[in-house]
């Protein structure tokens, strides 16, 4: 059976995500292709699977897709990216007049804007798709209770295993970073730039009080600083070690960061289900996280701890005790499943979905599959 995983962003979380699980479906004896965004993040990294880097934005991405698929003619189409609601409709109806399923894992339910104007068009979508695949039970409420999205066509799939922790990929060192000298403490701030983040709160809590010569922290990411005041900036460096990375960071050079992290901070304001809790715990990393982050099967003690978000005291008090407590510290290291287990866990929910869908799919009159579209449109 030949399957066709679909992810057009070709950065971050989602393209690392696909490749995760388009690896373990090749190593499971599947027959996959990877569709991915033209910037393709991981382009240096040779894969076993059959790739393509092709997709862009907007609707040539699409077409872009519906080409795939009459070259490739995949058995089923798991879409891992959506950003035009109405387009993925469309191919929804001419995928499966083909009798080719499709699946749908949404990473976030709905876009971050203007998410209202399109929840009509995303509710047609759930309700269309031959199979949603939720990531943890929360999601799969949502989907249920707010997109009316028919609990028969729900698939809980859990498990985030990223291939950065894989042996076979390179690390490379970020040149901003020097050498960590003996006895030192490394924080990491890490993610593109955005006030819900809660950067801003943080660097007034480091502003807020002395430090021990010893600890680092490293701020990395895209636009980081989007909204921080100079002063604010250099207030908290008058307190502490601090090395700005105010850039886009390649895979390798994450790999390195993470590998040489003692504490991943997130103190965001913002609900937000972040997948650098997964990352964080490939690497062995701790994170002192706010109750705003939703982390699919973190572990509270055991991956980290997790604080009141409008309690910056409390924020700190955690911090000063976890960098003052070496021990306390490595005990928050939790021991997580290897990424090469996990890769084949996600792998083998899948192939079991894929059966399920593609059997389906065939037991589908073509000219039921035919009928023009309605319902939300």
């Amino acid at each position: 059976m030949r399957l066709l995983i679909v992810e057009g962003s070709g950065r971050g979380f989602l393209c690392q995500y696909s490749h995760a699980l388009a690896m373990g479906l090749h190593q499971a004896g599947e027959e996959v292709r990877l569709l991915t965004g033209a910037r393709d993040e991981l382009a240096d990294w040779t894969v076993p699977f059959d790739k393509r880097s092709c997709l862009a934005d907007g609707l040539a991405g699409w077409s872009c897709l519906r080409r795939q698929v009459r070259e490739y003619a995949p058995a089923v189409v798991h879409l891992q990216w959506i950003n035009r609601p109405l387009a993925a409709l469309l191919f929804i109806h001419w995928a499966r007049s083909r009798g080719i399923a499709v699946v749908y894992t949404p990473h976030n339910i709905l876009p971050h804007e203007r998410r209202w104007l399109s929840l009509p068009l995303f509710r047609a979508l759930y309700r269309r798709v031959d199979r949603v695949v939720a990531r943890d039970q929360h999601l799969g409420w949502a989907l249920e209770e707010l997109l009316d999205t028919p609990q028969e066509r729900l698939a809980y799939l859990p498990g985030s295993p990223n291939p950065l922790a894989l042996d076979v990929f390179p690390p490379a060192v970020c040149p901003e970073l020097s050498a960590r000298a003996s006895g030192q403490l490394r924080i990491l701030f890490f993610g593109h730039g955005s006030a819900r983040k809660g950067l801003d709160g943080f660097l007034q809590v480091i502003a807020a009080r002395d430090w021990p010569d010893y600890l680092q922290l490293v701020v990395a990411g895209e636009g980081v600083l989007t909204g921080i005041e100079d002063r604010l900036l250099a207030a908290a460096r008058a307190r502490l070690r601090i090395t700005v990375i105010d850039r886009y960071l390649r895979p390798p050079e994450v790999k390195q960061l993470f590998s040489t992290g003692d504490l991943l901070v997130m103190p965001y304001r913002k609900r937000c289900k972040s997948p650098l809790t997964d990352l964080a715990a490939a690497f062995g990393v701790p994170v002192l996280r706010s109750d705003r982050v939703q982390g699919t099967g973190f572990r509270e003690g055991w991956q980290g701890l997790t604080y009141p978000h409008d309690c910056p005291e409390r924020l700190a008090e955690i911090l000063m005790d976890l960098i003052h407590d070496p021990a306390a510290l490595t005990a928050l290291r939790g021991l997580c499943e290897p990424v090469q287990v996990a890769m084949a866990r996600l792998a083998e929910g899948h192939r079991l979905l894929y059966r399920e869908v593609h059997a389906e799919a065939g037991s589908i009159p073509i000219t039921a599959a035919r009928n023009p579209l309605a319902g939300g449109l």
